[in-house]
């Protein structure tokens, strides 16, 4: 019976006593003072409720009739086991010491639990997720917030929070952690700028001449070589030039021989019958109207620097464009290809933001392309850009159109003519915010307008 009746002893209270707590105050079962005390109506002996509650269920799990632990009288838990409130009172009146080491605290037993939750030499966990270790109650809130190595920091680069022991894995991967240009000019810049960084800016990036495209100069340079190169190389640009010429000019007379010579084939053909007359009738007209579709093409064309063009974009389905900005499967909706003022251009959106203004505002950007009529353009480009999102309102008076505007800077190599495909994207990270979008009538059936205008800087 002494073995079966250990398993109950925790339940009983195991703090030190100031005063001597009397045998008969003791429980039967763990022999600890009496901690929810109960009475058997029959015999009179006194237990710690858990302590006789256990002795129950291992009755009713032996299928035995409850009895007395002490005298073994058959009980009836509902009519023969009493609450021994007096008892209660009398233990929580007792004089304890707190059971934390080195505390010095004593009070009644009663006020025991609201001291522990202030006693300043308990022992505790660390508040700090994935953090187990344990400490007085004093030291706890320095251990949190200064040398917990799960304490919660905020990169100084990114602002993002990651635990202290793994700041060194998240510098690894942090996007804005400065490193030095892997080309050692000097640079120190973000991470994600580093491949933006050697291919358009680095001094020490190795680039073709040039005049590589225009002249076949196959010299390879650094860039910060290129102005020096240019002086030094200018005799054989000059003569690369030169010979450029003087292959167009053949190609030219060879073109030119050969199309005398299908007028010539032509001419032969041509009789002077009344059906072949008729046939050179329709040929002389239609040459007419292809010259005059030529002249009106080329009054259409403009580059003068006053002159005013705007582009239209329509994008259907822009809630399915939304979604799939932010889910990650598409971030960029890109325009078709268009010439203004002779520039070839196209626009890109973010519809859930870009930069500054991602996941809060719309974002729009303008891309320069190279294009058929750069040699004859100004570069760098040097124009006010102006973005506009239509207000669909039926009533033209009634609309209250967005509109933002910049000028371009001729220091950005954004501006600059063309080397590769297309130049790197410039326009505004916050043209416009996600709430702002939903106030008017900018989306209707599920379409939005947006106009590009661009005239020249003020």
């Amino acid at each position: 019976m002494a073995e079966a009746l250990a398993v109950t002893l925790p339940s009983g209270y195991d703090d030190e006593f100031v005063n001597t707590v009397d045998e008969d105050l003791h429980c039967s079962i763990c022999h600890l003072p009496l901690k929810e005390a109960v009475q058997t109506g029959k015999c009179g002996h006194r237990f710690c409720r858990q302590c006789l509650d256990e002795h129950f269920r291992r009755l009713e799990l032996n299928r035995e009739p409850l009895n007395c632990p002490v005298e073994r009288n058959i009980l009836i838990r509902d009519r023969d086991i009493f609450p021994d409130k007096a008892t209660e009172r009398k233990i929580l009146s007792f004089i304890i010491k707190c059971p934390s080491d080195g505390c010095q605290w004593t009070g009644e037993l009663r006020s025991k639990t609201n001291h522990l939750t202030t006693c300043p030499l308990k022992i505790v966990f660390c508040t700090n997720e994935n953090c187990f270790n344990t400490m007085t109650r004093n030291i706890l809130q320095k251990h949190v917030t200064t040398t917990c190595p799960w304490r919660i920091l905020l990169c100084t680069h990114c602002s993002e929070s990651h635990p202290e022991c793994e700041t060194e894995a998240h510098h690894a991967e942090c996007k804005k952690f400065p490193l030095s240009c892997s080309q050692n000019c000097g640079a120190v810049i973000p991470r994600e700028e580093i491949s933006p960084h050697i291919e358009k800016d680095c001094p020490l990036s190795i680039i073709s001449c040039p005049y590589f495209d225009h002249m076949g100069c196959e010299a390879k340079i650094q860039r910060r070589e290129v102005e020096s190169h240019l002086q030094a190389a200018m005799r054989l640009h000059l003569d690369l030039a030169c010979v450029k010429l003087c292959d167009t000019q053949k190609k030219f007379e060879e073109t030119t021989k050969r199309l005398e010579e299908r007028v010539n084939a032509l001419e032969e053909h041509i009789h002077f019958s009344e059906e072949k007359c008729d046939t050179q009738k329709k040929f002389e007209e239609t040459t007419k109207k292809f010259e005059e579709r030529v002249n009106a093409l080329e009054e259409h064309i403009h580059f003068s620097e006053e002159k005013c063009e705007s582009f239209a974009w329509k994008i259907d389905g822009f809630s399915e464009v939304l979604r799939k900005a932010k889910s990650g499967e598409e971030a960029t909706k890109e325009s078709s290809p268009f010439y203004i003022c002779g520039y070839k251009c196209k626009l890109q959106l973010y519809s859930n933001g870009n930069g500054v203004g991602k996941n809060t505002h719309l974002s729009i950007f303008f891309v320069i392309i190279k294009g058929e009529y750069d040699a004859m353009l100004t570069w760098p480009f040097q124009k006010k850009v102006t973005f506009t999102l239509v207000d669909q309102q039926e009533n033209a008076n009634d609309r209250e159109n967005i509109v933002k505007s910049f000028t371009s800077d001729s220091k950005r190599r954004n501006f600059e003519r063309p080397v590769k495909e297309e130049n790197i994207g410039r326009g505004l990270a916050k043209f416009v915010s996600q709430e702002e979008l939903q106030k008017r009538r900018y989306i209707v059936d599920d379409a939005i307008f947006i106009q590009f205008h661009i005239t020249s800087p003020e």
